[in-house]
């Protein structure tokens, strides 16, 4: 029973650190590695970049906020708060 329970753990602990590569990965492929510029949503589905922490989220799950004629993406609700609060 031990070893089955250390078994599902470790292979956890592998599937993790495989999700972890490919998200950087896509950030590299995306531009938002460390160390470069980022590289703005170049079509619809593409991830949008939060303003205030410069999270990358997708645009179906972040939280807009209407300035003027701008869209402004956020990936939490104090973000936005802040963002607003600044504006």
């Amino acid at each position: 029973m031990a070893r089955a329970v250390l078994l599902l753990f470790a292979l956890f602990a592998f599937l993790t650190v495989l999700r972890g590569l490919r998200i950087f990965f896509e950030a590299v492929r995306r531009g938002s590695a460390p160390g470069r510029p980022p590289v703005p949503p170049a079509r619809e589905g593409d991830m949008v970049r939060d303003p205030v922490c410069g999270t990358w989220v997708p645009p179906s799950e972040s939280l807009a906020l209407r300035t003027g004629h701008e869209i402004h993406y956020f990936c939490s609700a104090e973000c936005r708060e802040s963002f607003r609060k600044s504006a």
